[in-house]
């Protein structure tokens, strides 16, 4: 596996990548001194019985937490810590205003403070010195060999001070005596300047300050295993080297310097990485996803198939997204740095190999994790217990800060929520106070939705309250946030400009959704609701009369607007059913068709008629009857009141339509464009019925017996 570490080192922050093929691994950032590991004289403010721990001022903004389990016995007339045995309690072991030598193990967490310990521990390169009494000699468990562990457990206990206890780092593996010997006197010579400043320190002071991100990643992991150690900045890249030439010889040459104009991490690809570690969500390759929830000391993961759909099966689909996860799982917690308490829950998997495997697959993945991991159990339920050391801040600790509006919840109320809300404090204040008016001011969705539509809730707000009630928009007020104060009309006259009918105003800030062409658009004056008639373009203001106006709404036009023509009415609609009309209707003028309606209602004077040639008579069509024309003067019979069976008389023969004769008239114009003839619509046939008999488009009949 090959792992290159890239340094990208400011003024205000540094940031370590360290990558495995390639691939994003861990991400470490500072932008404040190193808190843990660091050494501080402290003095002991409160010890809590009730609690078996006790709180000590180190100068930070927070006192620490002492544990009573990591506190040793302190005398009275020394700084320096012995071991003591479990069964004391925190006041057997520390008394108040009592000075204590203590060092930093987590840093602060949300809102607790960091937690400290007396058992003082010093990390070298290849072994870690203990300082309080302690005749053991560990061995990092990353160190499977046993011969090789039985090695350098002998070393360890040959060069190992006396009255101190010593571990061996994984980085010792293969080293010799002398090695650890020149690590350890480093050691020492450590304590020893401590202990000196301890004894003249006043309580509340700094004694040892540990090693910046840099330093301790070039201590801690780069070791044989790491191809490359690549730094930008030029004053990082100096020390790193000193300090690599010191612990390191033969690792020199594989520290870098980045010279490229583009910054080092776009070099690599690993913002886009850095974006993506603060989304909930996470995909997996196959398709499926992971969410991630994190509280104040808990963490819970959840897995889902997402759009996998597998190809064998159900138990197969879902033991492979299992495994996917489990991998990505183990990649996420190192790269968040998420420590306490974790639960994850994995898809239900009904068979005990499956579950073995995920488990054996995710606790594979865990032993290139350098904190500290225990894994519980896999309950029945597909979900697995753990904890990982946590010594500080996660990464999304470190990057976000809680949200001023939601306070960490994720969800703020909706609109309608919050104008509610603010109606009933209005409610309450009418009814215990009695101040002349009342004056609410909100966000602007708050307050369109407390006016409501035409202002009908304004009006409703105000009647309920018996007294003026003016709501005004303020953009700078947050979505759950509204000021209602009562006021006297004279104090509101000062705070706010009233407006009156016919008052010319810019409306603007117009609702988002613009309404179509001709309907009202809703605008702002300074907090004042305004509708206007008309749609007007979004964030261009308009100069607007007013042609109403209330405490909180008014109603205007936009000047030099003129009135929209109404609308055409529409044509009524046609009757449904077999079309039975008139004879004669729907010809032409040349026929006497509709242009001569007014002239056959009217006969014409003898003098007016003049003889005219008769037109040809067509032949009727073998399924329609030949219309007969009603004589003059007296109105057709319509049809559907012609009792069926009656007998018809005789055809009467059409008379020709004689040209009418009119008074001299003015030149009259062009001639009118013509009409356009509607198309005759065929009859309907007619519904069967018992005793009747069709013939073509009639009716006929049968003769009952007699």
């Amino acid at each position: 596996m090959r792992r290159e570490i890239v340094v990208n080192a400011d003024d205000l922050e540094s940031r370590v990548a360290i990558l495995e093929d390639g691939q994003l691994a861990e991400l470490h950032v500072e932008r404040e001194l190193r808190m843990v590991g660091s050494i501080y004289k402290a003095k002991v403010v409160s010890v809590l019985r009730g609690m078996d721990a006790a709180f000590a001022d180190v100068g930070l903004p927070k006192n620490v937490f002492l544990c009573a389990d990591d506190v040793g016995f302190v005398s009275r007339d020394s700084v320096t810590a012995r071991g003591a045995p479990r069964s004391l309690s925190i006041s057997e072991r520390v008394k108040e205003n009592q000075a204590v030598v203590v060092q930093i193990v987590r840093a602060p967490v949300g809102g607790k403070g960091a937690r400290a310990t007396t058992r003082l521990a010093l990390p070298g390169r290849y072994l870690v010195l203990l300082l309080y009494e302690g005749r053991q000699v560990g061995v990092s468990r990353k160190i499977e060999d046993r011969a090789e562990r039985e090695r350098l457990r002998k070393i360890g206990e040959r060069i190992r001070p006396e009255g101190k206890g010593l571990i061996i780092r994984t980085e010792a593996e293969g080293r010799g005596r002398k090695d650890l010997e020149a690590d350890l006197k480093v050691l020492l010579d450590l304590r020893d300047r401590i202990l000196a400043k301890a004894d003249q320190a006043k309580p509340a002071s700094l004694l040892h300050q540990d090693l910046t991100l840099t330093y301790q990643v070039i201590r801690d992991v780069f070791t044989d295993e790491v191809q490359s150690l690549v730094i930008d900045s030029k004053s990082a890249y100096d020390n790193a080297v000193e300090l690599v030439q010191a612990i390191a010889p033969h690792l020199r040459k594989r520290v870098k310097r980045y010279r490229g104009k583009l910054p080092i991490f776009d070099k690599y690809g690993l913002e886009g990485e850095i974006d993506r570690l603060l989304r909930r969500r996470v995909w997996l390759k196959s398709g499926g996803y992971i969410s991630i929830d994190q509280a104040e000391a808990f963490t819970a993961i959840d897995v889902n198939t997402g759009r996998y759909t597998g190809t064998t099966g159900l138990a197969d689909t879902i033991l492979h997204t299992n495994l996917e996860a489990a991998e990505e799982i183990a990649r996420q917690l190192r790269l968040r740095d998420l420590g306490g308490i974790i639960v994850i829950d994995f898809i239900d998997m009904d068979r005990p190999r499956h579950r073995q495997s995920v488990v054996k697959a995710f606790e594979e993945m865990l032993k290139r994790d350098r904190q500290k991991t225990k894994i519980i159990h896999l309950s029945p339920l597909g979900l697995i217990e753990m904890t990982r050391k946590r010594r500080g801040e996660s990464l999304m600790g470190i990057l976000t800060e809680t949200c001023p509006q939601c306070a960490g919840l994720g969800r703020v109320r909706n609109t309608l929520t919050v104008a509610l809300k603010a109606e009933r404090e209005v409610r309450r204040l009418a009814s215990e106070d009695k101040a002349q008016a009342i004056l609410v001011r909100a966000a602007p969705r708050v307050a369109a939705t407390i006016i409501g539509d035409g202002g009908q809730r304004a009006d409703a707000l105000e009647k309920a309250a018996g007294r003026p009630v003016y709501i005004r928009a303020d953009d700078r007020l947050p979505l759950e946030e509204q000021d209602i104060t009562p006021a006297t009309l004279a104090r509101v006259a000062q705070l706010l400009k009233l407006y009156h009918k016919g008052d010319e105003v810019a409306a603007h800030h117009f609702d988002p959704r613009e309404p179509a062409a001709g309907e009202e658009s809703y605008g702002w004056v300074d907090g004042y609701r305004v509708e206007v008639e008309g749609a007007l373009p979004s964030g261009e203001p308009q100069t607007v009369v007013l042609q109403e106006a209330g405490h909180s709404y008014a109603r205007g036009r936009v000047k030099g607007l003129e009135k929209q023509p109404e609308p055409a009415q529409a044509a009524p609609p046609r009757r449904r059913g077999p079309r039975r009309r008139p004879r004669g209707k729907g010809k032409t003028a040349a026929d006497g068709g509709p242009a001569e309606e007014q002239q056959k209602a009217k006969p014409p004077a003898p003098s007016e008629v003049q003889p005219a040639a008769a037109a040809p008579r067509a032949e009727p069509s073998p399924r329609t009857q030949p219309a007969t024309a009603a004589p003059p003067g007296q109105a057709e019979e319509p049809r559907h009141r012609r009792r069926r069976g009656r007998p018809r008389g005789p055809r009467r023969e059409k008379q020709p339509a004689a040209p009418v004769t009119t008074a001299a008239q003015p030149a009259p114009g062009p001639p009118p464009p013509p009409q356009p003839v509607a198309a005759r619509a065929p009859l309907p046939p007619a519904p069967k019925r018992p005793g009747l008999l069709r013939r073509g488009a009639r009716q006929i009949v049968r003769p009952r017996r007699p």
